[in-house]
């Protein structure tokens, strides 16, 4: 089956002695506006900026990564959990492609910049205002000689996987479905951000425990750690490096710090040897797997995505568990070493708007596409 995106410009990099960088390909997108929705009849790549009012808050192309040389070329930094896989597996075969894509950062691909600056210099296909002031515009590239510059630029680079672990896994479960057989499932809709020229914001994923009251919480942690309230009026301090902080229903907050080496070994022994500089990989395996053991649900733990502001820095019941996000260049580092962090470590941003452009396997296809049986 031959997909429309098949364009000699692009596909001809596979065959150039299998590069190590990135295979990024244009597509037929789905583009979301105000009021309707455009399918476009060109293989285009998509420049996306954001913009909150003169801010340019982030710009890269969007196009659809092959997988098949995913492997090689793009690092997940985190695990993943096999219930969030198989929930966005079962989105993409009820969408019938990727509505949103996935985050990738690379590093110094100036010559690929230069091109996308060149695009963006001119009126945007699609602009859309979102609630919060963030303006998002794509503008389509569908000149050949930009499309090869940009594909063949980044096939210099790899790149982290900054955000969509999830999808990205679903992604490659679903292609492996079809037992080989070429077609639009081999490719998955990316945003790749060159961040030596446009860096990404790093932020913590915090933690609501919900059945464990913060006092217990407090109290259970001084057998491991340092343990001490925190006094002051307003928002919840920020956490160190190294340092948790719980937050209770009436806005009482306690400083966790300086964990016990032995106790921390203890609970990491045959996990990688970096976690134990990972606040999550405490997080869970000393405090929630043995410290409140019996006290707490698992299943029931949920997660937090930046530093809450306002009134709901105050869980109304349970403990909210405050972490400090971990640099960049260390999550950089783990994930060249091949080291997966805990699940839900960070969060990078800012991110794609889903459904802004669609990544949709029929209509990249002459024909109806057999999608296999779900697995029972």
């Amino acid at each position: 089956m031959r997909t429309s995106t098949e364009t000699p410009r692009t596909d001809r990099l596979l065959t150039r002695g299998a590069p190590a960088g990135l295979i990024l390909h244009p597509f037929l997108g789905i583009r979301r506006s105000r009021s309707a929705l455009t399918r476009d009849r060109t293989p285009a790549f998509y420049v996306l900026e954001q913009r909150r009012g003169s801010e340019l808050l982030q710009r890269g192309v969007i196009g659809a990564l092959d997988l098949g040389t995913a492997e090689r070329s793009v690092h997940p930094h985190e695990r993943v959990l096999p219930h969030k896989v198989a929930v966005q597996r079962n989105l993409l075969r009820t969408v019938g492609g990727g509505p949103e894509p996935v985050l990738l950062a690379c590093r110094g691909a100036t010559g690929v910049g230069v091109v996308l600056d060149r695009v963006a210099a001119g009126r945007p296909d699609t602009a859309l205002v979102q609630p919060d002031g963030v303006r998002h515009l794509l503008w389509r590239c569908t000149d050949p000689d930009r499309i090869e510059a940009v594909a063949a630029g980044l096939a210099r680079h790899r790149a982290l996987l900054a955000d969509g672990h999830h999808r990205f896994a679903a992604a490659r479960e679903h292609r492996r479905a079809f037992g080989g057989r070429p077609g639009p499932w081999d490719r998955l809709p990316a945003l790749v951000v060159d961040t030596a020229a446009h860096p990404l914001a790093l932020r913590a994923i915090h933690r609501h425990l919900p059945d464990l009251a913060a006092e217990e919480a407090a109290r259970r942690a001084a057998a491991v750690a340092t343990v001490e309230e925190v006094t002051r009026s307003g928002p919840p301090p920020e956490p160190r490096p190294g340092e948790f902080v719980l937050v209770g229903s009436g806005g009482r907050c306690w400083s966790v710090r300086d964990v016990s080496a032995d106790r921390a070994r203890s609970a990491l022994r045959g996990l990688p040897a970096a976690w134990s500089a990972l606040d999550a990989a405490l997080l869970h395996h000393l405090f929630v797997d043995r410290v409140w053991h019996g006290l707490l649900t698992a299943s029931r733990i949920s997660y937090v995505h930046g530093l809450p502001r306002g009134g709901r820095e105050v869980p109304a019941s349970g403990t909210l568990v405050l972490l400090a996000p971990p640099g960049e260049e260390e999550v950089h580092r783990l994930a060249g070493d091949g080291v997966l962090m805990p699940q839900k470590s960070t969060a990078f941003g800012p991110k794609p708007l889903p459904w802004l452009v669609t990544y949709h396997h029929a209509h990249q296809v002459r024909g109806p596409v057999a999608v296999p049986a779900a697995p029972v």
